[in-house]
């Protein structure tokens, strides 16, 4: 189904296959960006606690709160 399927009244929840019976909900301040392309359905959301939020197919990939621990892992690479 569609990214924005899973918004409603307010909150983007992420639905887990893997996890039957569990889910993961974000108060959503409101949608910046929702675009299917070829490959990806792309939702980038503007929330109250984690700033803005890319979710791809659904599943929640990183956070503006968290993004500093995606960033330093990748920056050193090239120390190897």
């Amino acid at each position: 189904g569609c990214a924005m399927d899973l918004f409603k009244k307010g909150w983007f929840t992420e639905v887990y296959d893997m996890c039957p019976g569990m889910t993961l909900s974000i108060q959503i301040d409101k949608v910046l960006h929702h675009e299917v392309s070829k490959y990806q359905d792309i939702l980038l959301l503007e929330t109250k606690n984690y700033g803005r939020v890319l979710v791809l197919d659904g599943i929640i990939q990183c956070t503006e709160f968290d993004e500093f621990s995606y960033q330093e892992m990748i920056s050193f690479l090239p120390l190897c």
